[in-house]
């Protein structure tokens, strides 16, 4: 991915992206695990998604922790993108030789599509990323 030389994004490099978001991911679910052990609620998460077991012992924070219902917020608006990306790829395309062409198409459950720059992929990533330090940060201080 050098514009330098006249090559952009290749197909490989929109790869990489998401790979990176699935990464940035799983740190995030490491971290709710976490929490959750740390709260003791591991033992009613033995079972489905950590997020969802995660959402249920944010929801019961946020009426102690005003923050907690900041972090739950960014937690689901990262959720729904990640997850398209996740589970609903439906296209994929990237022209080394043409700017901005790298790029996903993705179908929601309802039908619905959405496309997504590498760009947005990458910042995607790294909220992700702030998101979980957030969440580590704001439950350390409390």
């Amino acid at each position: 991915m050098n514009a330098a030389d006249g090559t952009h994004p290749t197909l490989r490099d929109l790869a990489c992206e998401l790979g990176q978001v699935q990464i940035q991911w799983s740190f995030l679910e490491g971290e709710m695990r976490r929490q959750l052990a740390a709260s003791d609620e591991q033992k009613r998460a033995l079972r489905g998604p950590v997020i969802s077991h995660w959402r249920v012992y944010a929801q019961r924070l946020c009426a102690v922790q005003s923050a907690m219902v900041d972090h739950l917020g960014a937690v689901e608006r990262i959720a729904r993108m990640r997850n398209l990306l996740a589970h609903g790829i439906e296209l994929a395309s990237a022209n080394p030789c043409e700017i901005a062409s790298a790029f996903v198409v993705c179908v929601d459950p309802d039908g619905a599509t959405h496309t997504f720059t590498i760009e947005e992929i990458r910042d995607l990533s790294e909220e992700i990323d702030r998101v979980r330090r957030s969440i580590r940060s704001g439950l350390q201080a409390s």
